[in-house]
Parts: C-alpha cells; sequence; structure tokens
C-alpha cells in the first residue's frame, strides 16, 4: 500500500512538472514571438512574426494565451495593413481564434478586451459602413471587461480611440479622448512587462495617442 502511494505521488508530481515546463516553453515562445511583433519595421517582419503566432497557436490550441496572442497579431496587423481585403481577411483568422479563446475563457477582462479589440479593427476597414455594429459591439464588451477588471489599462485605452477621431459635433474629440488615455497611461505603469503570460499591449500606441492630446 505504502509503495503504492509512493507511485502515485510520483507520477503526480512528473505530471505537474511537465504542465509546468510547458507552460514555461509557451510562454517564451510567446515572448520572443511577441518581441518580434512589436520590433517590425515592414509588412514582411510582421507576417513572419504573426506566422509564429500560428505556429504556437498549432501546437498550442488548448490553452488561453496562444490564441490570445494569435487573435491579437491578426487584428494588430490589419490595423497596419491598407488593402481592405487583406484586412478582412487578417480578421477572419482572428475572428477564428477568438472563438477558440472565448471557448477557454470567455468572461475575462482580457477575452473581452480583446474581443473589443478585433471588433474595433473590423470597424476601421471601413467606418463609414460598420461603425453602428461593431462600435456597439466594442463598447458593449469594454464595459464588461471594466466591471470584471476596473484596472485594465487596455480598456480605457480602447475606449478613448474612437472619440479622438470622432468629431466633436458627435461627441468627441482630442479634449474628450484625452482622460481615457490619460488613466490608461497610469494603469500601464502598474503593469507587470515581464510577464509574458499576461497581456501588456497597447502602452506604446496609448501613449502616443495621449501625445497627440492638447495639454
Amino acid at each position: 500500500m505504502k509503495k503504492t502511494a509512493t507511485v502515485v505521488l510520483a507520477v503526480m508530481l512528473l505530471a505537474a512538472t511537465t504542465t509546468q515546463l510547458k507552460a514555461q516553453d509557451l510562454n517564451a515562445s510567446l515572448k520572443e514571438a511577441l518581441h518580434s511583433l512589436q520590433s517590425a519595421t515592414n509588412m514582411g517582419g510582421l507576417m513572419a512574426a504573426n506566422n509564429k503566432f500560428d505556429l504556437i497557436a498549432g501546437k498550442s490550441g488548448n490553452q488561453w494565451a496562444a490564441n490570445y496572442y494569435a487573435a491579437y497579431s491578426d487584428a494588430y496587423i490589419s490595423l497596419q495593413e491598407k488593402d481592405a481585403k487583406r484586412r478582412d481577411q487578417l480578421l477572419d483568422m482572428a475572428d477564428k481564434y477568438v472563438d477558440k479563446m472565448n471557448g477557454i475563457d470567455a468572461n475575462s477582462d482580457e477575452s473581452l478586451v480583446l474581443t473589443a479589440y478585433v471588433a474595433f479593427a473590423r470597424y476601421s476597414v471601413d467606418p463609414p459602413n460598420r461603425w453602428q455594429k461593431f462600435l456597439s459591439l466594442m463598447t458593449t464588451d469594454l464595459e464588461k471587461a471594466k466591471k470584471v477588471n476596473p484596472n485594465n489599462p487596455r480598456v480605457y485605452y480602447l475606449q478613448g480611440v474612437p472619440l479622438f477621431d470622432r468629431p466633436k459635433t458627435y461627441g468627441g474629440g482630442k479634449d474628450v479622448a484625452k482622460p481615457y488615455f490619460a488613466k490608461a497611461k497610469d494603469l500601464f505603469a502598474r503593469e507587470d512587462a515581464a510577464n509574458s503570460g499576461k497581456p501588456t499591449w497597447g502602452e506604446k500606441e496609448n501613449a502616443d495617442y495621449l501625445a497627440k492630446c492638447p495639454e
């Protein structure tokens, strides 16, 4: 009986160690791919980084983070792509990863924020014809995320972006958007950027928007 218990304990410890090593490998791979994405200076570099995320998601498709970052990469690149058809193709892929991510955890603040980010990217392809549907989806998900975690800086960053671009006559403008970017800046400063398993994107983009707002 004692020997059996020892064997069971050893198997449990081995399984726990294996799981921990897999998590470490995944985080390391995501960190390297994210660095490639954020340091890319042209579309070729962006797509090379995007391929890395696709490979990671293909290998670790049952992991939330793998699908999260694959979707983020597609949306991030779509916002820099000039061809509308290509942008929608990237977002079609992002939607697939978002569905997988939400199948694992749909109610976390980061899942809700990324779902909103992809909706914003879809809106940005054709704002005059898509604002009503996709900005509404974006707003709903960001409000849900804020209730889950009011200290998520990406919530306020993404809330500020549509206001920044909206004409003053429609309730927008730089003055209206600035408080959102300022709040996001304070919250970004509290994040642990060294933790690749936890999303930290958006700080640079938020700072760029804030710099364009009036003093």
